[in-house]
């Protein structure tokens, strides 16, 4: 269909701006500029929605305003979309301004992750302009539906971005978060949109004055609409009823342990230098020291023997590396060549790094005036098995006998800050730019509490990717090690308290809801938190601030749907959004076959 075939079609439909009515300068002009404030609105207020301003209800204004101009721009020229994504593009330079205050060259990633995501915002329009005026869905599910498929790409191509999604604006209404442990993140975003689409639908029709749809097909979808909408608000009242009664009757049940959480500030590796990381070490170290003696001050005052107990102690991401990662090695013959040297210079620098980590573990047993809890801690880890070399950034369980016993190896690397695309083929260069070449882990992994409950461990930006913490959980559920709380452990120091850390946290939170399980973060510089099941923070600690955490979870024991289907309603949508791409597409090729 041309463009001028489908504005005449627009026409007698009687909506939105025709293009075509008068061929006036001006009028194109007017439209432009409406296009653009509209544009310009919708991103504003969904910035303000979320970190660091966080007016949750501007996220509903944002929807509304999305739904608007889907209703009345049956057609969007090349100029529109270049001026939507314009307007998204300076939304995403605001939101993700503190990538920049890492290192300078991460300004270059700062203005190209912006640029990348905003196609998502033009694209999100088209996708729900297209089902709507072409393909006659009501308004309300095409918003749903371009909006919920705009994320999920999101999500998944290259490697997948995933804050600042609709429903991390939310988090400071955990009632609205509900759905997500059936839908996902994705849910709750395609529920607002719905919502927003459906009043924003209403709202337009009585100003035309028109009656409802009479053709049934187009009635029973308004009616579907509504009817969704009144099952998400009853189901979250629904769930957050139910969890009010399970922590009335889980109040006889012990928590899961006593697990501390420390944050400090310790210097990125691009600002330290070997004084500086042994201060940061040092400064660790004496929060620790605070922690263990005000628990054990506050436990000598009350009746209970055990309310001094530590059973975890959680130091942040790389905090524990210090100047002396932790070594695997096998003490096979073969000697990695990627090392350079040879057997008996690898027993030296093995001996070496076991002796450095043996004084940390000496330094922090004196701290903590007696026998040390278990730890997890982040540090960076050498494995060299079968004559082949591996280094991880991971969190490492040393048991109270002072010694490691197991790791688990970060999977999701970050690009830019863990490797760089075609770089990281070349070591060398990585190093000469000071970064290292990491490998990814494959297998999560959980360790027991003295209480028999297992604790699951993510490290850094894992945490963001839905479809990674399901499926690490469900791995463990799997080989009959279900996880009963999951531990973050994160250093963003490199944001220098920016709203990265924040837009972090929003992300734990709904990795909590999704997986209905408690969520711990202990991150250097902030946020350390203690998150619930249902996705509210129990406790948390400011940016910036030295200072420890004492979180007792309880078990949640329950599961939604997301855990059995993970994101695959949201793929179906999205399936759905590409119906105009792939029926365009099978339109041109049938023209050309014809031809």
């Amino acid at each position: 269909m041309s463009r001028s075939t489908e504005a005449t079609s627009v026409e007698r439909c009687e909506r939105g701006w025709d293009l075509e009515s008068n061929g006036k300068s001006d009028a194109l002009a007017e439209r432009s500029r409406h296009f653009l404030w509209c544009s310009l609105a919708c991103c504003l207020t969904y910035y303000l929605a979320q970190p660091p301003i966080a007016l949750p209800i501007l996220a509903w204004v944002a929807c509304g305003i999305f739904s608007y101009i889907v209703a009345q721009y049956p057609t969007l020229t090349r100029r529109d979309h270049w001026v939507a994504w314009g307007a998204a593009s300076l939304m995403w330079l605001l939101l993700l301004q503190g990538i920049r205050l890492a290192f300078w060259p991460l300004t270059a990633g700062w203005i190209a992750l912006s640029l990348y995501l905003a196609v998502y915002f033009p694209v999100s329009l088209s996708i729900a302009r297209s089902l709507h005026h072409r393909y006659r869905f009501p308004l309300a599910l095409a918003c749903a539906i371009g909006w919920t498929s705009a994320e999920l790409f999101r999500s998944y191509i290259i490697t997948g971005f995933t804050p600042c999604a609709l429903a991390h604006s939310q988090t400071p209404w955990p009632f609205v978060l509900q759905i997500a442990s059936h839908l996902g993140t994705y849910g709750v975003g395609f529920m607002m949109m719905l919502s927003m689409g459906w009043l924003v639908d209403v709202f337009l029709e009585a100003r035309r004055g028109k009656s409802p749809p009479v053709f049934w097909v187009l009635a029973n979808a308004h009616a579907l609409i509504r009817i969704a909408i009144f099952a998400w608000f009853l189901l979250g009242y629904g769930a957050w009823t139910a969890r009010e009664r399970h922590i009335r009757q889980m109040e006889p049940i012990k928590p899961l342990g006593r697990i501390v959480l420390i944050q400090d500030h310790m210097p990125t590796m691009f600002d330290a230098t070997a004084e500086s990381i042994e201060e940061g070490w040092l400064s660790y170290e004496i929060t620790t020291q605070r922690a263990i003696e005000a628990i054990r001050r506050d436990g000598a005052k009350g009746a209970n023997p055990d309310a001094s107990k530590i059973d975890l102690l959680v130091w942040p991401e790389s905090i524990y590396s210090g100047l002396a990662p932790t070594m695997f090695w096998d003490r096979g013959q073969s000697v990695p060549a990627t090392l350079g040297m040879d057997r008996e210079q690898l027993e030296i620098a093995f001996g070496n790094l076991e002796r450095a980590n043996a004084m940390k573990l000496r330094r922090l047993r004196l701290a903590s005036g007696g026998p040390l809890p278990n730890l997890l801690v982040g540090t960076d880890v050498i494995d060299i098995r079968n004559g082949a070399m591996d280094r991880y950034n991971s969190a490492v369980w040393i048991g109270n006998s002072g010694q490691p016993i197991d790791y688990y190896a970060k999977s999701h690397l970050v690009m830019f800050g863990e490797y760089i695309p075609v770089l990281s083929w070349f070591p060398s260069v990585m190093q000469s730019i000071g970064l290292a070449t990491l490998s990814a882990g494959k297998e999560p992994k959980a360790w027991e509490l003295a209480s028999g409950r297992r604790v699951m461990t993510n490290v850094c930006f894992e945490d963001t990717v839905p479809h990674l913490m399901r499926s690490q959980v469900q791995r463990l559920t799997a080989q009959g090690k279900a996880p009963d709380v999951m531990i973050n452990i994160s250093n963003d120091g490199w944001f220098r308290g920016s709203s990265i850390l924040d837009h972090h946290l929003n992300s734990a939170i709904l990795t909590a809801v999704e997986n209905r399980i408690p969520v711990l973060v202990a991150a250097n510089t902030g946020i350390t938190a203690w998150i619930d099941g249902d996705g509210r923070v129990i406790k948390r600690l400011p940016k910036m601030d030295a200072g420890w955490l004492v979180a007792e979870p309880i078990p949640d024991g329950r599961s939604g749907w997301w855990s059995t289907w993970g994101d695959w309603p949201a793929k179906f949508v999205s399936l759905i959004g590409l119906l105009p791409s792939i029926l365009w597409i099978a339109r041109r090729w049938s023209a050309k076959k014809t031809t």
